[in-house]
């Protein structure tokens, strides 16, 4: 009796609204992720359906759209949008748009750039451990010159390598 309702309730939950919702979100940032890499011909495309689902709310949406406004693909380079949608993504978790941003803010603002590549490091994104690795080892973006801490994220950037996770 329990498995049956148990079984109903999922079949009621995988059918309603939010998850199909969510399911056509999902479907629409595979399909943006296919334009966007297949050719500048598509990549227009790309950028306004990263752009409806960015303004929805997705944070991965908003880590694409960043990187298209950021490289001019699809469209013009627009460096001011692109670190907007990136910060959205950032706040939104995503650790490559923590660690993109980090380092365009690295010549403005030191105290944001380290505040984002160390909550990248934190969801232990492998690009962020190198470079606060390197950031270490030369005394740079405001850490204290420390060799024995340097090596330990140099030590933790492999183990991750190791363990990536999926992209956005």
């Amino acid at each position: 009796m329990k498995l049956t309702a148990w079984l109903l309730a999922a079949a009621l939950v995988a059918a309603s609204p939010l998850a199909s919702a969510a399911q056509d979100a999902a479907a629409q940032l595979t399909h943006a992720k296919a334009l966007m890499r297949a050719g500048v011909a598509t990549q227009p495309q790309a950028r306004a359906l990263f752009g409806q689902a960015a303004q929805q709310g997705s944070a991965a949406a908003a880590y694409y759209l960043g990187l298209m406004l950021k490289n001019g693909m699809g469209g013009p380079q627009d460096s001011t949008a692109a670190m907007h949608w990136l910060e959205l993504a950032a706040q939104g978790g995503v650790a490559p748009a923590m660690f993109i941003l980090a380092n365009l803010l690295l010549a403005s603002d030191e105290v944001q750039a380290r505040y984002w590549l160390d909550t990248a490091c934190g969801l232990e994104y492998p690009e962020a451990l190198q470079q606060k690795s390197l950031a270490l080892g030369e005394g740079r973006m405001g850490y204290a010159h420390d060799e024995a801490l340097s090596a330990l994220y140099l030590k933790m950037a492999t183990h991750a390598m190791g363990h990536r996770p999926p992209e956005p």
